[in-house]
């Protein structure tokens, strides 16, 4: 029996890189609201969410944006949701 020598290791864990979608669970964690919150929020057209019904995703540029300034986050995200630029 041989003993696999101490100064091997096994190799890293492959931890993917961050994804800059998240979902409203991961979005209300980042956030630390709930997510009942964050759909309100939604519904009300308040804050920036991508996607069709039921396939939500908050981006998370938008929610750091939206957090240190929700009208400018607004601003931005009606901009770049507008086809004719205005």
């Amino acid at each position: 029996m041989s003993a696999r020598p101490s100064s091997q290791s096994a190799p890293p864990a492959h931890h993917p890189a961050p994804t800059p979608w998240l979902t409203y669970a991961e979005a209300a964690a980042y956030t630390g609201w709930s997510v009942a919150h964050l759909r309100n929020l939604v519904s009300a057209g308040q804050i920036p969410v991508y996607g069709k019904l039921r396939v939500r995703r908050f981006r998370r540029d938008m929610l750091d944006s939206f957090l240190t300034d929700p009208d400018a986050a607004m601003r931005r995200f009606r901009a770049e949701r507008n086809p004719h630029g205005g």
